[in-house]
């Protein structure tokens, strides 16, 4: 993986940390929370890579269990291609998709692969902003009563996941089954 990733992963985690550290009443992020943890959404191909690796690290009958559980999504959820579709195709599978537990995800609400996670798990649940736009959109369940300023001062910046093209569209169980099939 290239380190210029790995070293916005470090941002990343070094900023949800300063959060964490700063507002920690702003924050019900904690482990067996999952609500994050719920339905498809969108990750880079650079964050296959690190799914990838995640799996490696697990015990064998553990990644079966998590590529069974992927695979069982793909199929439930009539999984396309991200990078074929449209926006409203996306939206829909996203919509069906909602409930559905991330195949990574233990029975503890712990995440199996939390050190090999996406970029957008490590921020998820925070405002966002786009540059010098604040967008907001943080998890319903942090920063209520924070004000505007508080809100903004936590906010991941979003402009470089931004950049990437449909090419770079893909969801966790997508990840878990490409990587299985490199493994053979």
């Amino acid at each position: 993986m290239d380190e210029r990733y790995r070293a916005i992963l470090t941002r990343a985690d070094e900023h949800f940390r300063t959060v964490a550290t700063e507002q920690p009443e702003a924050l019900a992020c904690r482990r067996g929370c999952t609500m994050c943890c719920h339905g498809l959404f969108e990750i880079g191909s650079a964050d296959v890579t690190l799914v990838a690796e995640g799996l490696a690290r697990m015990p064998a009958a553990v990644r079966r269990e998590v590529e069974a559980r992927a695979a069982a999504i793909f199929e439930a959820t009539e999984h396309p291609y991200l990078r074929d579709c449209s926006a409203e195709e996306k939206d829909d599978v996203f919509e069906r998709s909602a409930e559905i537990p991330c195949p990574a995800l233990d029975a503890a609400g712990g995440c199996l692969i939390y050190e090999s996670r996406p970029i957008v798990c490590r921020t998820f649940g925070l405002p966002i902003r786009n540059g010098s736009v604040f967008i907001g959109e943080e998890c319903e369940l942090n920063f209520n009563g924070a004000t505007l300023e508080n809100r903004e001062k936590a906010a991941w910046d979003l402009q470089w996941e931004d950049e990437l093209g449909p090419e770079d569209e893909f969801t966790i169980p997508e990840a878990i089954l490409l990587a299985a099939r490199l493994r053979g």
